[in-house]
């Protein structure tokens, strides 16, 4: 397409970054032979080629003038000092030209570039104090009218773009650094947001598996032993069953419609029909919350257990998050009553004030202090128990105490500050 095309073009490096350091080797060689031609030979071009045969001494200041350029990259301190004294005889001599202050130049950036600030600056230092000196030699000489200082200006100005190449090319490093290091703290964020999502569901597997597998299990029982003698409370056993299975396998799909990636419209599994479990496209219900308490007791009552809901305030007026953790926790608190406590009887107090949401369910089970031990070590509830609910509330920055009633019995109590309820709304 035209469009990525040009997002492609914009995106490629600098042909200068493209060119291999072999091709700048190559490049380095041809620059320093051409240059010694001209330097040596006196090489021309114009009206026809044209050179002149140097003396020995001129040739070899040339050739020391020129060719180390081509190893610049390998070697850019020792390169600049071979071709500074050479440029620095050919000043005194008053042979120095354009051509060798190329090379000098070249030296000079090539040193900046590649080596620390300090000893750069103190390469560069010695570099004009050399040239310098060929100068006064040949103010001092008969070769005063051939004396200028584009030596020394052609060295010092390449060399200050050599030192801004290299500060650029530090700052773009820095820049690439601070990139990784924000992609590697992007991916810790992520895998600890993946972390806090992945014991956030458990929590919720916990909490619809545990209560509804309790009751389950105590209407299976129940079903079985009075089976034979009473069928019609058997039959009320099994239905008991089927409503908590089923309202566990509505919680458990949202729960694990979370956990799907998005498929195909109409695209259903075999086991969906099956079981009578809606397409994966189907609207989720909501999470419950402090209206759904109602529906929690009249489960817990069908498992045998007596329960009493005194629910006050205006549950609309309590945030969906709160909400959920107060219906949280109150159906854990029923789930070790139904498991630890049967036949026993329960009362839900809830009550929604200006400072926020206050929790208190009591039950008339006997021997508490082993179901404290039990629930504290979480030998029955794998680690979710109390200290479950705990956690729960905290993350509200509330509290909860659990332990046995001096009267008999077993009492969790929970706040939960909310501070976004509206006093206005408050029964």
């Amino acid at each position: 397409m035209p469009g990525s095309d040009r997002l492609t073009e914009a995106l490629r490096p600098p042909w200068t970054d493209r060119i291999t350091p072999r091709q700048w080797l190559v490049v380095d060689v041809a620059a320093a032979v051409l240059a010694m031609l001209v330097i040596a030979f006196g090489l021309r071009v114009w009206h026809g080629p044209r050179f002149v045969m140097p003396t020995a001494g001129l040739a070899g200041a040339s050739v020391a003038a020129t060719l180390p350029v081509a190893v610049r990259r390998l070697w850019p301190l020792p390169v600049l000092a071979v071709v500074t004294a050479a440029v620095a005889v050919l000043t005194a001599v008053g042979r120095a030209q354009l051509t060798g202050d190329l090379m000098l130049g070249m030296a000079g950036y090539m040193a900046a570039v590649q080596v620390r600030r300090p000893v750069a600056v103190a390469a560069l230092v010695a570099a004009e104090a050399a040239i310098f000196a060929g100068l006064l030699t040949a103010a001092a000489t008969a070769h005063t009218q051939n004396v200028m200082l584009h030596s020394m200006l052609a060295c010092a100005a390449m060399w200050f773009v050599g030192s801004g190449v290299r500060e650029r090319r530090r700052y773009r490093s820095g820049l690439a650094e601070q990139e990784i290091q924000r992609q590697r703290a992007e991916q810790e964020r992520s895998r600890h947001a993946l972390a806090e999502e992945r014991l956030r569901i458990a929590r919720e597997l916990h909490d619809v598996l545990a209560h509804s597998l309790s009751v389950v299990t105590v209407q299976a029982g129940v079903g079985r032993r009075v089976g034979a003698a009473r069928p019609a409370e058997a039959l009320r056993a099994l239905r008991c069953v089927e409503e908590a299975s089923r309202g566990a396998l509505d919680e458990l799909r949202q729960v694990l419609c979370l956990l799907r990636s998005d498929d195909e419209p109409g695209e259903a599994s075999a086991v969906e029909a099956d079981s009578g479990i809606p397409a994966r496209g189907a609207t989720l219900a909501p999470a419950p919350g402090l209206g759904d308490l109602g529906s929690l007791a009249a489960m817990v009552r069908s498992a045998g257990i007596q329960v009493g809901l005194d629910l006050t305030g205006d549950v609309t007026t309590v945030p969906p998050a709160a909400a959920l953790t107060a219906y949280r926790i109150v159906q854990e608190a029923l789930t070790n009553v139904v498991r630890h406590a049967p036949g026993a009887e329960a009362a839900v107090r809830v009550g929604i004030g200006r400072d926020g949401v206050r929790i208190q369910v009591t039950d008339t089970g006997r021997d508490p202090w082993a179901r404290t031990v039990s629930l504290a070590d979480g030998n029955e509830t794998g680690g979710h128990g109390i200290a479950g609910m705990r956690e729960r509330a905290s993350i509200f920055g509330g509290t909860l105490e659990a332990g046995p009633l001096s009267v008999g019995g077993f009492q969790v109590a929970a706040f939960l500050p909310v501070a976004s309820i509206a006093p206005g709304r408050v029964a």
